[in-house]
């Protein structure tokens, strides 16, 4: 039987598998063995589809416990969000231009209310709230790209070595040189993370 919410979860499906930009609606009625029509009489079209998808993925970010601290809240709830979002790759792009729903202005009111906890000055913790955000999706971009640039394996080594090979920008041979002998394990998320939250609790009356 068709329901909106088998249209969802098979769209997610072919979303995951082969990137937003390939599921279309006609797709998605072959795979539910439907016509493209009777997908209408459950999402206006294909820009609520997506919506719905996003805040589908929106839905896995589980809450904080109600008496979480504040700083540990926003950490649960930007990791969790984080993961979320490497969890189903296409999102990433489209996270912050598709419109919120209901999980997804959950998600927001959750961080907004864990800032409030914080007894923040209100244009600290509206500062507050856009730099985690920002935190959240710029490391996504970041690690979305890095996979892009691991898949063309053969070209991106060439261009390396070509920089390596030089001796116009040595600071930039030194960091790519920590990167492929020095460098140890690391939370770069978290390190970014509690440095905007060192910051916020400065400012914390």
């Amino acid at each position: 039987m068709l329901t909106r919410e088998l249209i969802v979860e098979t769209a997610m499906q072919l979303a995951d598998a082969d990137g937003i930009d390939k599921m279309s609606m006609r797709r998605l009625a072959t795979e539910l063995d439907c016509g493209v029509m009777s997908l209408y009489h459950y999402v206006a079209d294909k820009d609520a589809l997506i919506e719905a998808l996003v805040d589908q993925v929106a839905s896995e970010v589980a809450p904080p416990a109600a008496d979480t601290p504040w700083r540990e809240a926003a950490q649960e709830l930007a990791a969790a969000t984080l993961a979320a979002q490497l969890n189903h790759p296409w999102v990433i792009s489209i996270w912050s231009m598709t419109w919120p729903g209901p999980h997804r202005f959950a998600l927001i009111e959750r961080l907004l209310e864990a800032l409030a906890q914080a007894d923040l000055p209100a244009d600290i913790a509206d500062l507050g709230f856009h730099a985690l955000t920002n935190h959240i999706q710029g490391f996504a971009q970041q690690r979305l790209a890095f996979g892009q640039l691991e898949a063309q394996a053969d070209e991106t080594a060439g261009r390396v070595a070509a920089i390596m090979g030089s001796d116009e920008f040595p600071r930039v041979i030194d960091h790519i040189a920590f990167h492929q002998h020095d460098e140890t394990d690391r939370d770069e998320f978290r390190f970014t993370l509690d440095l905007i939250l060192d910051g916020l609790e400065r400012h914390a009356s």
